[in-house]
């Protein structure tokens, strides 16, 4: 499971890069719990926050599509993709004023990323049964 290994790396190291964001907002704000209607620290802990949660169940579904041997190019580039749009999405939410292309772009290339990796899971789940 070296693909998943590898996504999984890389999206642990931007789990700790955006936590970290949150703390340093945490501690300038001296906000303890919650946002306390700090617009920076509540871009951090969303940003921090989606990452959450749509990190586990891209992991899951790559895991399992290299589990149930899919053509190992496919998994390749859906776990490429899957990561480059969770680091456009995190990287840069809040980061432009007004339209963000980057967050834009990363939410696309991760919803494409599970729409696509849930159709062949699908399949290759129906071709096993």
């Amino acid at each position: 499971m070296a693909i998943t290994l590898i996504s999984s790396s890389f999206l642990c190291l931007l789990l700790v890069y955006l936590s970290y964001g949150v703390s340093k907002e945490r501690l300038r704000s001296k906000t303890d719990l919650g946002d306390g209607g700090d617009p920076a620290l509540l871009r951090a802990i969303r940003a921090q926050g989606n990452l959450i949660e749509y990190a586990p169940m891209g992991l899951i579904l790559i895991g399992l599509l290299e589990t149930a041997q899919v053509q190992r190019e496919l998994v390749i580039a859906l776990a490429i993709t899957f990561v480059v749009g969770r680091y456009m999405h995190g990287l840069m939410l809040g980061k432009i004023e007004g339209k963000n292309h980057y967050r834009f772009w990363g939410t696309v290339l991760t919803w494409l990323t599970l729409i696509i990796g849930a159709i062949v899971g699908l399949l290759k789940g129906y071709s096993l049964i």
